[in-house]
């Protein structure tokens, strides 16, 4: 299998509300906003009020793609959770491509995953740039929009933003090395909210183990003990999961990067891109360190990447 590298990372992130504002809209109640707030750590929530999904995500490609061989990216993955996006917009990936000026690029959209499915998307470059000609390159675009208020609810468990995020991957060796993955999905919740509710109250239960499960594979598979990872990049959801997962599976507590959970909330499969991109920039990663990628789906999947960080984004 080629090794593959992720050479950039770049997201939008519209203007945040804060739960609060939210919450009439959502209709939650004083107790139930509590829960979001206190419990779950989520504060603001970003909410693209008066932009489409198509220019979130051309704001995220133009991100990665300045100075880059346009021509050399082959490939375009649009990931998404809402998989109501390809019925709402059909032409949506041609207008993207169009203006993100990749005119050699196929593109196509993978969602069945949900949350999942910007990491699954990762695997899909690989087995893309295996048959790719040389020095060609994988646009990954992660993004979605809520069509209302409503939408953006997972009653107990998060709230969800709108944003976008993109990941050039290639085989520069001066990239983030993708070292190991791991991906579990469990049918029985196929129904995702609208199973029954002693299901629902299964998956709830399920959560903690089935990821520290699919977080220790991926490190296995990497080659590599859960001391060497240096940071944890989560979905944003519940910052106290995160931590009983860390300790399931052994890494040192303090390395779950948490810091995006009060700020923008859980945005469906960008968020292990935004938090990448976001303690990139603020300094806290190094040429070597081992991080973690890790996120779940509704449905229910899991998914982790351990990545080796190199150089630096602007190759």
């Amino acid at each position: 299998m080629t090794v593959t590298y992720i050479e950039r990372v770049g997201a939008y992130v519209p203007e945040t509300v804060s739960v609060a504002e939210l919450s009439g809209p959502l209709g939650l109640s004083s107790a139930q906003q509590r829960v979001f707030t206190r419990f779950l750590g989520l504060e603001r929530i970003p909410v693209a009020a008066d932009m489409e999904l198509a220019d979130m995500l051309w704001a995220a490609g133009e991100n990665v793609l300045d100075g880059v061989d346009r021509d050399s990216v082959r490939y375009i993955i649009h990931a998404h959770t809402m998989q109501h996006v390809a019925v709402g917009r059909p032409r949506l990936l041609d207008e993207v491509r169009e203006r993100l000026r990749l005119p050699a690029a196929t593109a196509f959209s993978v969602s069945h995953l949900n949350c999942v499915a910007g990491l699954y998307a990762l695997h899909l470059a690989r087995c893309l740039l295996g048959a790719a000609p040389a020095g060609g390159k994988v646009l990954i675009l992660t993004g979605d929009k809520s069509a209302d208020h409503l939408a953006r609810l997972i009653p107990g468990i998060t709230i969800q933003g709108d944003a976008a995020a993109a990941c050039l991957v290639g085989t520069d060796p001066r990239g983030d090395r993708v070292l190991g993955r791991a991906l579990r999905v469990d049918g029985r919740f196929y129904q995702c909210m609208d199973s029954p509710p002693a299901l629902l109250a299964e998956y709830l239960q399920i959560f903690v183990p089935f990821m520290s499960d699919t977080v220790s594979a991926a490190i296995a598979s990497a080659g590599c003990a859960p001391a060497d990872i240096s940071l944890v990049f989560p979905q944003n959801s519940s910052k106290l999961a995160w931590k009983r997962i860390s300790k399931n599976v052994g890494i040192p507590d303090g390395r779950a990067y948490l810091d995006n959970v009060s700020k923008t909330g859980h945005c469906c499969c960008s968020d292990p891109f935004i938090n990448l991109m976001a303690a990139r920039d603020a300094g806290r990663l190094k040429s070597g360190d081992l991080i973690l990628l890790a996120t779940t789906g509704m449905g229910a999947a899991f998914a982790a990447t351990v990545i080796e960080i190199g150089e630096g984004k602007n190759l």
